[in-house]
This record gives structure tokens, C-alpha cells and sequence, in this order.
């Protein structure tokens, strides 16, 4: 088992909760947007905690024992399918719509997007957006951004804690102020803004926005909830086969235990165990480590054993 350590990022939405209700050593950062668990992109990389390789990157250690290690799509890109991040959203994030694979290659030299969000706060009335309420058009899309429309067109959707939604690539969404969200996506940092609220900078400038790229990846139909929503994460267990497109599939397993819990994880597998709430002690073979909330570990499949009460996040590659 090797602990990892996050990679932040400070972006003006941000809040505190990563460092207050998470027990993230943030240092002098006054606000901490996001917090990437497991990530070798080049925007953000983890930085292993723990064990021979302290101090170094995760892509740095896999450069020492091996891609294959990870899989066989990571022995070919040298890097992971999967980021995943803690996002905390003091104020709303903008509108916005990720490319697929194809046209993020194409334009971005990077990958596309789907991503997984589980709820793990949420405020009063704290919401998301989360693709059209009826069939749209480019046109009016592209009109309702020049007039400050576009909200009157999304589906908002009440949130609360242990709910999980399935974003695929091109759909329009948004994560509202108040919410607490673990994010897993594929490895990507490709974003197309498409409305900030007319909202500043630091320095009394508007951020930059996407939007001719956006209307080329959006999908302009109507957006069925039910087909995206997840009654509750402790229903995620199965795997989603094809959520990341050709960049292979991932298991997600979520627990929630009181007591001895033993995790039969596949051997040819490399799991990423994010702890949610609680605490305990976690055995994996003849390694043992104490564990608390916002803590997370990378594991080499192997019979896992959880003692304590909490709620864990398993991640499997």
C-alpha cells in the first residue's frame, strides 16, 4: 500500500472544505478549488507519501516499476485512464461541455472527457446542472450565451449526500455552489466554458470562454436524468465497462463498514482506495497503515481488509 499525496489547484469557485472537512495540509493556499487524488497529467501529478518512492510523482514512479503495472493502456500512454479529484464548489463553476476522444485529440492533444461524480456534501438547496431540459438547437444555444439565457434551458437538479451521476462526453453541465463532489474522469484537463455569470477575476477581468468549441461537441437533445443519476454510490458496484471510451474501463466499489471488512481486490489489478468519512486500520497482505477521512491509497490487488467505521471509494484499473 502506498499513501499519495494531493496536487491543488486554486481556481476563484473554491472554497475551504478540502482543507477543513477533507484534513488536507493545503499550507498558505487561502482557497482550494480542487484537489487531485490520483493523477499523473501534466497539469497536476501525485506525489506518492509514503514508502521507497516518498517524494516522488506518481508518473515517476511508474516510470521506475513499470507501466504495465497499471495496465496495459498505461504501458502504452505512460500514464493512468483515471484522475481522480475532490471538487468544492463555494461557488458555482461555470456551464460548460468536455469533447470526446476524438476531437480532443484532434484540437487539444489531449484526451476526452467522461467523469463520475458521487455527492459528498451538499448545502441547502445546492444543485447541478446537468444537460438540456428539451431538445435544443446550435443556434439557440449560441443565442441564449450572447443574452444570458442559457440556465432557463438545463435540467436543475436538487443534490444530496451519497447520490451519484454519470456525465458523458458533450453533455452541458455545471456544479453548483455548496456542493462537495468526488470527481473520477478519464485522464483529461480539456474544459470548453460556455457561461460564467459574467463573473471577474482578481483582476476585474471575465475568464475566457469556449464557445465555438463547445457548440461543436455539445449534445443538443434532451437529457434524461434517470438514465444518468445513481440512487445512491452503494449501488456503483459493478463495473462501468466503456465510461472512459478507449481508455479501458475501471470497477468502481463503494463500502461503507462498521467493524472487520475483508475486499477481495482482482491480483492483475491496481486499485485506488479514497477514504470518504471515518477512519480505521487497512491490511492489505502483511502491510498494515492507520487511515482517516481524505486520506487515499494506491493498492496492488490483493485480499484488503478495513477495520473501523467509515466509507471507502475503491477505484480499480
Amino acid at each position: 500500500m502506498i499513501k499519495l499525496k494531493s496536487a491543488y489547484q486554486d481556481y476563484i469557485w473554491g472554497g475551504t472544505k478540502i482543507r477543513d472537512e477533507l484534513h488536507k495540509d493545503t499550507g498558505e493556499l487561502p482557497r482550494i478549488a480542487e484537489s487531485w487524488e490520483v493523477s499523473t497529467h501534466p497539469a497536476g501529478r501525485s506525489i506518492v507519501e509514503s514508502g521507497a518512492f516518498c517524494g516522488k510523482t506518481l508518473n515517476e514512479y511508474f516510470d521506475k516499476v513499470g507501466w504495465l503495472t497499471a495496465g496495459k493502456y498505461a504501458a502504452r500512454n505512460h500514464q493512468l485512464p483515471i484522475l481522480i479529484k475532490y471538487i468544492d464548489a463555494k461557488e458555482n463553476l461555470s456551464i460548460q461541455v468536455h469533447p470526446n476522444d476524438k476531437y480532443a485529440k484532434k484540437h487539444e492533444n489531449d484526451n476526452g472527457k467522461n467523469e463520475m461524480w458521487f455527492v459528498l456534501g451538499a448545502d441547502e438547496d445546492a444543485f447541478i446542472y446537468l444537460g438540456f431540459s428539451r431538445d435544443v438547437t446550435k443556434e439557440e444555444v449560441k443565442r441564449r450565451i450572447a443574452d444570458n439565457t442559457l440556465e432557463e434551458v438545463l435540467n436543475r437538479v436538487k443534490v444530496k449526500p451519497n447520490e451519484a451521476y454519470y456525465i458523458p462526453a458533450g453533455t452541458v453541465h455545471a456544479i453548483g455552489a455548496g456542493c462537495l463532489i468526488c470527481e473520477v474522469q478519464q485522464t483529461s484537463n480539456v474544459t470548453y466554458r460556455m457561461y460564467d455569470y459574467g463573473r471577474l477575476d482578481e483582476n476585474g477581468k471575465g475568464r475566457e470562454l469556449h464557445v465555438k468549441k463547445a457548440l461543436d461537441v455539445l449534445t443538443y437533445h434532451k437529457t434524461q436524468i434517470a438514465d444518468l443519476k445513481r440512487r445512491d454510490t452503494l449501488s456503483m458496484e459493478k463495473s462501468i465497462g466503456g465510461m472512459f471510451g478507449r481508455n479501458g474501463k475501471c470497477t468502481l466499489l463503494r463500502y461503507e463498514a462498521e467493524g472487520d471488512l475483508t475486499i477481495l481486490l482482482p491480483v492483475s489489478h491496481l486499485t485506488f482506495a479514497l477514504v470518504l468519512d471515518g477512519g480505521g486500520t487497512l491490511y492489505a497482505g502483511e502491510a498494515e497503515e492507520k487511515f482517516q477521512r481524505g486520506d487515499t491509497w494506491m493498492i496492488h490487488g490483493r485480499a484488503t481488509r478495513i477495520s473501523g467505521k467509515c466509507k471507502v471509494l475503491f477505484v480499480a484499473i
